[in-house]
């Protein structure tokens, strides 16, 4: 397998933390409209609305007049649909909210290819510091 070396310079790991910074910035900021974020739904027959805040309690239930006409049992299964549907529908604007922007994703093959890459890159780097050391303490000072 040939492994190509990649240089990594002092821009390299400024604009790497300048990175990171901007995302957790990001996601700091995320955390704080997570918990504006309520969720609404509706039962499949559209006689009952429920409302539920950032954490999935219900906040509110509405129904339509025609609801009187439903029997227990009918009535208890449109507030769970309801309900249901408004914790689906705070979980998914939870996660467009949180998600990472596409171009961002890298697969576990690629950050392991390129932590490799930098575990060679450093290696190869230590072993030239370090016989450079050798040689400069191998030289006799006067001839320096």
């Amino acid at each position: 397998m040939a492994w190509r070396v990649m240089d990594y310079t002092d821009d390299d790991v400024d604009k790497l933390l300048r990175d990171n910074e901007r995302e957790l910035t990001r996601l700091a900021a995320a955390a704080a409209e997570l918990q504006l974020i309520t969720g609404k739904g509706e039962s499949r027959s559209g006689l009952t609305t429920a409302v539920v805040d950032a954490d999935g309690r219900l906040q509110s239930v509405v129904f339509s007049p025609r609801v009187l006409r439903l029997d227990v049992r009918t009535l208890a299964e449109e507030v769970v649909q309801a309900v249901r549907q408004a914790q689906e529908d705070q979980g998914r604007q939870a996660q467009e909210l949180l998600a990472v922007p596409q171009s961002q994703i890298i697969g576990l093959e690629e950050i392991q290819r390129q932590f490799a890459e930098f575990q060679d890159m450093f290696g190869a780097e230590t072993a030239e510091r370090n016989d450079r050391l050798r040689r400069l303490g191998e030289q006799d000072p006067r001839d320096v």
